[in-house]
């Protein structure tokens, strides 16, 4: 058994110490799967440190499996209690897939066939078995963090605790994560605990934690504390879709799977499409209607690919790669994890160079044009990758300043870029590193726009993100959009690709499956779990709907706007 008691921890800065944690008690069982929910800042991996023993709590006390982890070895601790982190780099120690899981085990003293055979089940529990003999360099983002599982998984702990573990996997990729540890659970009986930001993943837990300022504010089952709506909200997450339908409705507040829902929708409504609808709602489903369903055209595009191709050494990443960016656009691609998204985007601004075809700008090769990584800037993943100085306004005026503009000009451009990312600007004087996640990625990209690009690139910029923050975040984006900037995004987010696209691109194993608007790639674009992905909540319960006989446009994809839609259209 894991128990927190009490416990409080305060981080020292030179600014004085900062409270993350105060009077935290939590229990976590053997073989019992918890979650731990949160806003960015709530404390919630301060907590998952202070039970794996990387903190010791400076009141109360964490005892791990009979050990205290302020007095006993800590060392016996970290080994009954596992930990995988968000970022998968911090993680990653070997340069080839087998001797980077091996790492821990060879600590342990194993047999080598023992280590061979816990290699081979941890890596096909996480679906990275091909992987085995690959360099970990190559790997995508979501393909690293299956390896940091593997890892862990491998030296069979009391417990694992993932912190944000999935969050930059692809649909089907943290699916196969948690039900790789879903099984680790069931074989070996060991306890999960899951900090997380998917409603999804808490709802398979058997109990719920739900943290806000550094305190434990809810706590139950999942269907208890996954039916609260607006008290979800004020700590900036968000109900499953069903709860929020069942609550505009006025049904019963449970977690309804959506075979449940969509019944009860259907007797609610007894006329498929009404002429009652309000007005923007009308407005919006004409508008959504007048979208471009692809952009393979010429005409109006300010990036074009042609024939593009790239390999890491032997292994070809991207195929045959075509494609056209308008002018102006909001251009999301999407793709299962490892099917070429991140290495594409790097080849937009020259980052790489092609193995075969050509990438323009604007009707010329980028590979001619002088600071095309100025005119086409890219923001990555990981915030931590791009921000380095002393504060977060030194920072910002960096690109600036390398440009050749004078100190005066960068900071002015700076503090305008910093307000167009709605940073708030008494931190402009803070370290970058003291930043919320949500805050790191507003200064990655106002580190962009000084520069004053014609197109912003954005790797994931949601992933790991509360759902407030990446709401903030994206819509920020998006205001930046219809200025005229345009935008092209990498997300396994489908809900996002689908709420901010003009258009969207899908590649699955290096090459374009499909791509058109959103209404046609999410009702029309084949099987989309097939290759990985999954469809918005939106769309899934449409299609159900639609085969009742109930008609909702497939413009629609806001959960608000569908159901305001799903009231004034029946009777």
């Amino acid at each position: 058994m894991i128990r927190a008691e009490n416990t409080g921890f305060s981080y020292r800065t030179e600014k004085g110490a900062y409270r993350a944690l105060k009077n935290v008690s939590i229990e976590i069982r053997p073989g019992e799967a918890v979650a731990v929910l949160g806003r960015n800042g709530s404390g919630k991996s301060t907590l998952a440190r202070l039970l794996n023993g990387l903190l010791i709590p400076d009141e109360g006390r964490v005892v791990v499996f009979g050990r205290d982890t302020s007095k006993d070895d800590l060392w016996e601790v970290r080994k009954s209690c596992g930990m995988v982190f968000q970022d998968p780099d911090s993680q990653i120690v070997a340069g080839i897939v087998d001797e980077d899981i091996a790492f821990g085990l060879e600590n342990t003293g194993l047999e080598r066939s023992e280590m061979e055979k816990r290699i081979d089940e941890a890596l096909s529990a996480v679906g990275m078995s091909e992987y085995k003999l690959h360099s970990t360099q190559y790997l995508s983002g979501g393909q690293k963090q299956k390896i940091a599982v593997a890892g862990i998984a491998a030296m069979r702990p009391k417990c694992i605790v993932l912190d944000e573990a999935t969050s930059m996997l692809d649909p089907e990729g943290r699916r196969s994560v948690v039900s790789a540890v879903k099984e680790l659970q069931k074989n070996y009986g060991i306890s999960v605990v899951m900090i997380t930001h998917f409603i999804e993943e808490a709802a398979q837990c058997g109990y719920v934690y739900v943290m806000d300022g550094g305190e434990i504010i809810m706590e139950g089952s999942p269907e208890d504390i996954l039916t609260r709506d607006e008290e979800l909200r004020r700590c900036g997450l968000e109900a499953p879709l069903c709860v929020r339908l069942a609550e505009a409705f006025g049904f019963e507040k449970k977690l309804y799977g959506d075979d449940e829902i969509c019944a009860l929708l259907c007797e609610r409504i007894k006329n498929g499409e009404g002429d009652n609808l309000p007005q923007k709602i009308t407005e919006t489903v004409q508008e959504e209607k007048k979208k471009p369903t692809g952009n393979t055209g010429n005409t109006g595009n300010i990036i074009e690919v042609r024939s593009l191709s790239f390999a890491y050494g032997r292994e070809k990443i991207l195929e045959d790669i075509d494609f056209g960016i308008k002018e102006g656009s909001f251009t999301s691609i999407i793709g299962h994890t490892g099917s070429g998204k991140s290495t594409l985007l790097r080849l937009l601004n020259g980052l790489y160079k092609p193995l075969d075809g050509e990438v323009f700008f604007k009707g010329e090769n980028i590979e001619h044009i002088k600071g095309i990584r100025n005119k086409i800037g890219i923001v990555f993943q990981n915030p931590d990758h791009q921000l380095f100085e002393e504060t977060v306004l030194k920072d910002v005026m960096f690109g600036g300043l390398n440009m050749g503009m004078s100190e005066d000009e960068a900071k002015k451009r700076a503090e305008k870029a910093l307000l167009a990312v709605g940073f708030p600007p008494e931190k402009n004087e803070r370290s970058p590193f003291e930043l919320s996640g949500g805050e790191k990625k507003r200064a990655a990209i106002a580190g962009i726009l000084i520069m004053e690009p014609q197109v912003l690139v954005l790797d994931e910029p949601g992933a790991g993100l509360d759902p407030e923050g990446k709401a903030s975040v994206l819509e920020t984006i998006k205001k930046i959009q219809r200025r005229g900037l345009t935008v092209v995004m990498v997300t396994h987010n489908m809900e996002n690709a689908a709420g901010l696209s003009d258009h969207i691109i899908i590649l699955s194993r290096g090459r374009i499956y499909a791509e058109g608007s959103p209404a046609v790639i999410f009702n029309n674009a084949g099987d989309l779990e097939g290759i990985g992905l999954e469809m918005p909540a939106v769309a899934k319960l449409r299609q159900k709907l639609g085969k009742k006989g109930i008609y909702v446009p497939d413009s629609i994809f806001s959960a608000e706007k569908f159901a305001e839609y799903l009231k004034y259209s029946g009777s």
